[in-house]
């Protein structure tokens, strides 16, 4: 007999006995599963989600950018309203002192601008409050989406598990006399 023939059939007739299963089917009892709902909940505070599925890493980024993006939206929304106030007080001036010429107003920030100036600066505002609030959307979709992730990982690996052995094997040989040998193993 081939040495390689030999070497198969002993692979495939012993690598049962070497895996240790005595048993045709076992059951492994699961942890419970993790609930998404809870873990979305959870979310909502920064870091929660992660902290609730163990990925203390990813609880500490995002609970540092959830808390920058609503400070920069605190931060961006009372810009807007202080640009505002500014564009309403140089327009109402302009319109009491000359509405037939664009006067010129001191700016707190620095410089002199005129009430179209002002207003381009009341949008400018706006426009970064409307992106701090879109920052903070995409900060907390991705972070409930890294929740989600985490949370289907943890249930797949504690799901019950039926522990068994079924083999299916299969010997071929081309026209050369090469022999090829398939094995199939379900757990």
């Amino acid at each position: 007999m081939n040495y390689r023939i030999a070497m198969v059939l002993f692979f495939i007739f012993y690598t049962p006995a070497l895996c240790g299963q005595n048993k045709p089917f076992t059951f492994v009892p699961a942890e419970q599963p993790l609930s998404l709902y809870k873990a979305l909940a959870y979310d909502i505070v920064p870091g929660g989600g992660h902290i609730y599925t163990g990925h203390y890493e990813y609880a500490a980024v995002f609970a540092t950018l959830k808390i920058s993006g609503v400070y920069a939206m605190y931060y961006y929304y009372n810009y807007w309203h202080y640009r505002g106030s500014l564009y309403r007080s140089a327009k109402k001036a302009n319109a009491a002192i000359d509405p037939e010429h664009d006067l010129q107003f001191k700016d707190p920030e620095g410089g002199y601008k005129t009430v179209e100036e002002f207003r381009q600066a009341y949008d400018r505002a706006a426009h970064y409050f409307t992106l701090s609030v879109a920052a903070n959307v995409a900060i907390y979709v991705t972070s409930w989406l890294m929740t989600l992730y985490h949370v289907q990982q943890i249930n797949e690996e504690r799901q019950p598990a039926y522990i068994g052995f079924a083999a299916h094997v299969l010997l071929d040989a081309d026209a050369y006399g090469t022999v090829y040998a398939g094995y199939t193993v379900k757990w």
